[in-house]
């Protein structure tokens, strides 16, 4: 089973196992697009919870209520969590949000692709 789905933040590739979903490069994740953001992925997930890897290497700034919003009530459904980060900018935004959120999932930042899949426990083969 595959599936895909786009709006104008992201797009969401579906695995079995897996939902990827990949940032794109806009001028800011604020409250809105956090809430479509969660809203498209959960009706993906169509209630399973499931490992997430995030890829925010084009994200260039994300408000306060959209980190807390994804840190809260977007945490639902999410087994565990890893980010495809680019060092400086999405390093730094990453280690923001691990650094002033109570994580309720497991969560851990990456520069390389194979390395998160591994952290969640995915091969690289199973969502290629």
């Amino acid at each position: 089973m595959k599936r895909t789905h786009e709006n104008n933040y992201a797009i969401y590739l579906l695995t079995h196992e897996l939902i990827h979903i990949i940032y794109k490069k806009v001028p800011l994740i604020d409250l809105k697009a956090a809430q479509l953001i969660v809203q498209d992925r959960m009706h993906l997930q169509e209630g399973r919870e499931m490992p997430v890897l995030c890829d925010i290497r084009d994200v260039r700034t994300i408000n306060k209520a959209a980190r807390d919003y994804l840190a809260l009530e977007g945490s639902l459904w999410v087994e565990k969590l890893a980010f495809l980060i680019d060092p400086p900018v999405t390093d730094m935004i990453s280690s923001i949000y691990l650094d002033t959120h109570a994580q309720k999932v497991p969560t851990r930042s990456f520069t390389k692709k194979a390395e998160a899949l591994a952290y969640l426990g995915i091969k690289e083969t199973d969502v290629n």
